[in-house]
């Protein structure tokens, strides 16, 4: 342990995507370069793009195969007329070690297919089956889902004119993923990355150690060490709930109020997207 840990914060990520990225977050919070930047990216208003991360830990009942991610991302798997699976860009081009790149994005709707999938490795049409075992080895892995729905991807995959019928379900590491990034943007681009509505974060003083195993883990600046005990930054926590899978001492506990928030997400991101084709 750092012989500062009571100022212990999260590590930053070196990545070359990491860098080259804060590089350009940089800029774009210049003011006119933020200005061209909204109406580049949301020519439609920004209340059109959404992201969240959904916890992996909550259980939804008695069986072990409740579990609120997957109700989550099986909802929008099944109903999918277009599924296509790739190879994660971020551990691709991080040369990521600790987790398995072939444990990528999965992307839904008319707007996936109309990718042109030979530019993007390990790209290709993958069956519901395909993309559900996708998501057990992921969680398996330690990885955590996003759910997106961004007219930059539409971008970067050269589809914007079906902006409205693409949506994404990105499996993030602590080590490599982009997403962590957020918190270098604008006000207004992290914005559209919050928590889930309903989950809440807390911290057992009395249990906790002040081991520091949850600040190797958290991408989202959600933590902060004072005497010894880890507190969350509640305005920053992402309630992914990796924290709460490798702290020792379970002092960490991820719980949600009211399992209707699930149908909430699931509107939220109906409201802005029509992946049935």
């Amino acid at each position: 342990m750092s012989k500062n840990k009571k100022d212990l914060k999260p590590k930053e990520r070196h990545t070359p995507i990491a860098m080259k990225t804060k590089k350009r977050m940089k800029y774009i919070k210049l003011p006119i370069i933020k200005q061209i930047y909204k109406k580049k990216v949301y020519p439609n208003g920004i209340e059109t793009q959404t992201g969240s991360p959904i916890p992996v830990n909550i259980s939804m009942g008695d069986y072990e195969d409740q579990i609120l991610h997957y109700k989550v991302t099986e909802h929008f798997i099944n109903k999918a007329g277009t599924i296509v699976i790739m190879d994660c860009p971020c551990r691709t081009t991080a040369g990521c070690e600790n987790h398995d790149v072939k444990l990528g994005c999965t992307y839904m709707g008319k707007g996936a297919a109309k990718m042109d999938l030979s530019k993007f490795p390990g790209a290709h049409i993958a069956t519901k089956e395909e993309a559900l075992e996708l998501e057990r080895k992921a969680i398996e892995d330690g990885l955590v889902p996003h759910l997106g729905k961004f007219r930059g991807d539409a971008a970067h995959f050269g589809v914007v004119e079906y902006e409205d019928e693409l949506m994404s379900i990105c499996h993030c590491c602590s080590c490599c993923c982009i997403v962590s990034l957020a918190k270098y943007g604008p006000k207004d681009y992290k914005k559209m990355i919050h928590r889930m509505e309903g989950v809440e974060v807390h911290i057992d003083p009395d249990k906790c150690t002040g081991c520091g195993k949850c600040f190797e883990t958290c991408i989202y600046n959600g933590l902060k060490m004072k005497n010894n005990k880890t507190s969350i930054i509640q305005e920053n926590c992402m309630g992914c709930g990796r924290c709460e899978m490798v702290c020792p001492s379970k002092a960490v506990s991820v719980t949600i109020d009211d399992f209707s928030r699930i149908d909430e997400l699931v509107a939220r991101f109906e409201e802005r997207t029509d992946i049935s084709g």
